[in-house]
């Protein structure tokens, strides 16, 4: 496995497991490797999570191989038989945490018990919220102060959370305010829906057939009410986005691709004239 990797922030503690009551933290890491990586086949000791940051793998759950793609999210329940191979000749990235739910006298844990204990082995998109959890945990893990303890202990526990969602096809919800808000409810479920879109370069089409009006009606009510275009919004949340996908390790080839630009001449282009250093320069930037 060490010729196929470029680093890999491995934390186990099979003998030891740290406990963030309520939870057992039996292991936890981030790798990236090259292609022609192999996790060779094991048996979990304890239920597992593996989140894909970039690119294409073939993941053994159980009796069933997975092909993933960054944004997948896989659960391995303990007892079951998993191994990853890197897949299409690519450099592969991805989070993992292993856990038991140790107290379950919270009606919380008692439901995500439950959940995981009955769940089988499965892949689905993953809820973008999971990568920013797995980080909190990454940061907090070592203890850098009297808190770091409690954002590792409630960081799991979203995670399962949104992982729960997430294996339920309830992924990337959006946000819809209380009808008593009026017109205004129908400009915040726009923002939202191209929010939660914002990696479909063509999801401003979507509008009219997601929302029964013309484009040039919802345009036009967008301008009055916000502000600004809906092109300007679209574009300022792609750049946010981009700039997520970049913090969170992904090549800016990679972000070019998963944004859906034409080539990387005009993800960079965008990308510069927003931020006014390449892509490249902020990655570069985040690393140091």
């Amino acid at each position: 496995m060490a010729d196929f990797v470029k680093f890999h922030f491995d934390n186990t503690f099979y003998d030891k497991p740290m406990l963030f009551l309520p939870y057992s933290l039996v292991q936890v890491g981030d790798i990236d490797t090259l292609s022609g990586f192999k996790c060779t086949r094991h048996t979990q000791i304890a239920h597992e999570i593996t989140y894909i940051v970039r690119g294409n793998a073939n993941i053994l759950c159980g009796d069933k191989t997975y092909l993933c793609k960054a944004g997948d999210i896989i659960f391995n329940p303990k007892g079951s038989v998993h191994a990853i191979d890197s897949a299409d000749g690519h450099t592969l990235r991805y989070y993992y945490i292993a856990f038991d739910i140790v107290d379950q006298q919270n009606a919380c844990e008692q439901q995500l018990a439950k959940f995981f204990n009955d769940a089988s082995p499965s892949c689905s998109v993953a809820d973008r919220s999971i990568p920013h959890t797995f980080h909190d945990i990454f940061l907090n893990l070592y203890g850098s102060d009297d808190f770091s303890g409690t954002i590792v202990s409630d960081s799991i526990r979203k995670l399962l959370i949104y992982v729960l969602r997430s294996l339920s096809g309830k992924a990337n919800r959006v946000y819809v305010p209380d009808v008593r808000f009026g017109k205004k409810r129908t400009v915040a479920q726009i923002c939202s829906f191209i929010d939660s879109n914002v990696e479909d370069i063509n999801v401003l089409k979507k509008l009219p057939q997601k929302f029964d009006y013309s484009y040039s009606h919802i345009s036009s009510f967008f301008s009055k009410s916000m502000g600004l275009s809906l092109k300007e919004y679209f574009l300022m949340s792609r750049h946010r986005r981009a700039c997520e996908l970049l913090r969170s390790g992904m090549t800016v080839t990679a972000v070019s691709e998963r944004m859906g630009y034409s080539s990387i001449h005009v993800f960079s282009k965008s990308f510069t004239s927003r931020e006014g250093i390449s892509p490249s320069e902020y990655a570069k930037n985040i690393k140091n």
